[in-house]
């Protein structure tokens, strides 16, 4: 039979070579109909790929369906790698060409092989045909691989980058928790990486998803998730709202059960409170929250909450920079002067002239009036900041 199909693919040579590309198609579709191995039906397939022609694409998925249908009679060893390479040929091809009818053949394939390049192959095409049917069912295969720790680590690092690709193509929403786990997962740099640029194709506007995250994550998770959302299309209100809900969230787990998880938290504060300094936030409601990050922080913490106190710029972080203002100038009083609080109080003094408020007035005053306990340098500072007030 093999001496046949040469024969025949001598004979038609000069056909496929005269026909048009649709009919060159139509002849290497009738020898692969008579190719009864799998290296003559490589070799045809390949040919036909090389063509270039979508027309192909009905004949090469009628292969495939055949190929699957006779997995069971397929012996192990060579037989197999050459079995597996047909299929990885074909199944790029209708993925390349986006033979969506193919889609449930593809699938098949993701499902019942054994071979995880074969896996990926199939997945990578699914996504290039947006068969969104099987984002569901994708994602919840990135989800098993990910938690559910592999005894084929290599093998499903290879399948996790095809899922990831799949659901990145797909444009699926329903990929975004999944692509979000894989990449804190346990997988390569390579995989995680990917995983972190495909979640912002899936959900341009993330917010309602990351909302879930900052509710029941854990300092590090959110810290990850307010990063993203900042990198985002989401809107600027919108990230406002998220940067505010991770700050809350960073003051209600304090202080945190271990050492690594203080200092997980005090990252999350510090870059929700710089977020809302990005975003020119002038919510009333947040002066309470830097407030609290400023009594529990380190002295670095306080200092970007006295900042966020100063762009805030309403009446209630007015009265927030007042408290803290009259607290500073009390223990300085009491002879607590050391390069920290002077540090503190210069940049409390810095920021009241930023907020403006008019009602900063009173503890300015109190402490240009206190020259015997304060130093020149923060007394020229309030004098300075009173004449910035509106």
């Amino acid at each position: 039979m093999r001496k046949a199909i040469a024969l025949m693919t001598f004979a038609l040579a000069g056909l496929i070579l005269a026909a048009g590309a649709s009919e060159r198609v139509r002849v290497y579709a009738f020898i692969l109909s008579q190719a009864d191995s799998v290296q003559q039906k490589q070799s045809v397939v390949t040919s036909m790929v090389d063509l270039g022609d979508e027309a192909a694409a009905p004949y090469l998925a009628d292969t495939l369906d055949a190929l699957l249908a006779a997995r069971s009679t397929v012996a192990r060893g060579s037989q197999t790698e050459e079995y597996e390479r047909l299929v990885r040929t074909l199944v790029k091809a209708l993925g390349d060409w986006r033979y969506a009818n193919a889609a449930p053949s593809l699938m098949r394939v993701v499902e019942d092989s054994a071979d995880p390049l074969s896996r990926a192959e199939a997945l990578i095409g699914l996504g290039s045909m947006r068969a969104v049917e099987y984002a569901e069912k994708i994602a919840l295969l990135l989800r098993n691989l990910t938690f559910t720790p592999p005894a084929d680590r290599d093998g499903s690092e290879k399948v996790a980058y095809g899922a990831v690709l799949a659901l990145e193509r797909m444009r699926s929403p329903l990929g975004f928790e999944q692509l979000f786990a894989a990449s804190e997962g346990w997988y390569s740099k390579r995989v995680k990486d990917q995983a972190e640029r495909s979640l912002e194709l899936v959900l341009p506007d993330p917010s309602d998803a990351i909302k879930a995250i900052i509710a029941v994550g854990s300092p590090d998770r959110i810290s990850r998730a307010l990063a993203l959302a900042l990198r985002s299309q989401a809107p600027q209100n919108r990230q406002r709202e998220l940067a505010s809900l991770a700050l809350e969230r960073g003051i209600a787990l304090s202080p945190g059960r271990t050492r690594a998880e203080q200092l997980s938290l005090a990252e999350l504060r510090t870059r929700a409170m710089n977020a809302l300094v990005a975003l020119a936030d002038t919510e009333g409601r947040n002066a309470a929250f830097l407030a609290e990050a400023y009594r529990i922080g380190s002295t670095d913490e306080r200092l970007v909450a006295l900042r966020a106190l100063g762009t805030n710029r309403s009446p209630e972080a007015a009265g927030a920079l007042s408290d803290i203002i009259v607290r500073l100038n009390s223990d300085m009083s009491a002879g607590i002067v050391n390069d920290t609080q002077n540090t503190l109080m210069r940049a409390a003094l810095q920021n009241a002239a930023v907020n403006k408020q008019k009602s900063l007035a009173t503890a300015l005053l109190i402490v240009q009036n206190n020259s015997q306990k304060l130093s020149n340098a923060i007394i020229r500072l309030a004098s300075d900041s009173l004449k910035a007030l509106e």
